[in-house]
């Protein structure tokens, strides 16, 4: 089952689309805008108006922090040289900093993501779709979290995923969780600091069959230099490009998710609420899995030991997935022609799941807890400016 694909290989997404014509359509900057940001906000956005201005107010209305900041819109809406509503809008905005581009043809998504993050003033870059939301003070949370996690390892920090809550997007009751919204929003705004990381490593892929990582949204945020020394996002690796862009990146630098939730992610209108989804998401998964299995012999032995179960375990998350999002009935058995082998039963449950994946369970929440007291050892829930110099 040998994978012709190498994930790891070295190219450079960012010169694949240089041809193609981008439009600076507006720039504005606050009095006190020094043009050196250490975080830029970007969003990436798609003829969806409504749900943009949800997802830049909730940029907009960031919790003060003590570090220059600023916004870099990217539409991928063609531009024909009439304005849109989402340049429109932007130009009624004051006393932001914000950029604001419109493609001449409409890209890929992850080739718009490399757009935005070469584009990118900032350091670091924090991603947010354009139908998702950011909590009040997600912006603080990460710059202390960049702060922490850069003086953590050996390797130098090249990104952040960030956890989220998801909710269901009912188009006829499009403000009908606005209320919910408001709520947790003022919760979170009154809850201290979590300093509960994950590491992401390539051990992530051999324990649970999955690259780990989120999707690139909700207040993820990469290293800007680090995504361009490896490449950027590659989309002819299909809809998984965002998790297997993580896998990259911890050949070089440190990668960790956080624990704690920095917005809401927008399921029923996205691309993974389709139906098909699940089925490029559980082939996506299994094709990489098969690279990773032949790396070594050492991955062949362990690829041979374990595809099965870690087949069973990832296929059936997703559908667990699935039947959040839709009310479609969906089967193992769907599915048979990627891969139609099952786990033996005692296999699969007493040594995989209650053996092996326990124990790295148990071992990934001892590093974090050891990353969380080290943090409170070192006085982290000092204000940023006192330790981020």
């Amino acid at each position: 089952m040998k994978n012709i694909i190498n994930y790891e290989a070295n190219i450079d997404c960012f010169m694949m689309h240089k041809n193609v014509e981008l439009n600076a359509l507006y720039e504005r900057h606050s009095s006190n805008y020094d043009g050196k940001p250490w975080i830029t906000v970007f969003i990436p956005t798609y003829k969806r108006f409504d749900l943009f201005k949800e997802a830049l107010a909730s940029v907009i209305n960031q919790k003060p922090v003590d570090f220059q900041w600023d916004i870099l819109v990217v539409d991928n809406e063609p531009y024909e040289g009439i304005p849109n509503d989402v340049e429109g809008y932007i130009r009624t905005l004051s006393d932001i900093n914000i950029r604001y581009f419109r493609n001449a043809i409409n890209l890929r998504p992850g080739d718009n993501f490399n757009r935005g993050i070469y584009l990118a003033r900032g350091e670091w870059v924090m991603m947010l779709h354009d139908d998702d939301l950011l909590f009040p003070n997600s912006l603080e949370k990460m710059g202390k979290a960049v702060c922490f996690l850069e003086k953590q390892g050996e390797k130098p920090l090249g990104a952040i995923a960030a956890q989220y809550y998801c909710f269901l997007h009912d188009p006829e009751q499009p403000h009908g969780n606005d209320t919910m919204f408001k709520q947790v929003g003022n919760w979170v705004l009154h809850e201290p600091m979590s300093w509960r990381f994950y590491k992401l490593t390539h051990a992530n892929v051999l324990f649970t069959g999955h690259p780990g990582g989120n999707i690139p949204s909700v207040g993820t945020t990469f290293k800007r230099d680090a995504v361009l020394d490896i490449g950027g996002f590659n989309d002819d690796f299909g809809i998984s490009a965002d998790l297997i862009l993580f896998y990259c990146l911890e050949n070089k630098f440190s990668v960790y998710s956080t624990l704690e939730p920095y917005g809401f992610y927008r399921f029923g209108i996205n691309t993974m609420a389709k139906i098909e989804s699940a089925y490029k998401t559980i082939k996506a998964g299994f094709d990489f899995r098969e690279y990773v299995y032949n790396k070594s012999i050492f991955h062949k032995v362990w690829g041979w030991l374990f595809r099965d179960s870690h087949y069973y375990y990832f296929t059936e998350a997703v559908l667990n997935q699935r039947k959040i999002v839709s009310r479609k009935f969906v089967r193992f058995s769907d599915y048979s022609s990627i891969y139609d082998k099952k786990p033996n039963n005692f296999f699969y449950k007493r040594i995989y799941k209650h053996g092996i994946l326990s124990v790295y369970n148990k071992i990934k929440h001892w590093e974090v807890k050891r990353l969380e007291k080290r943090a409170k050892q070192e006085g982290m829930e000092r204000e940023i400016e006192e330790y981020c110099s």
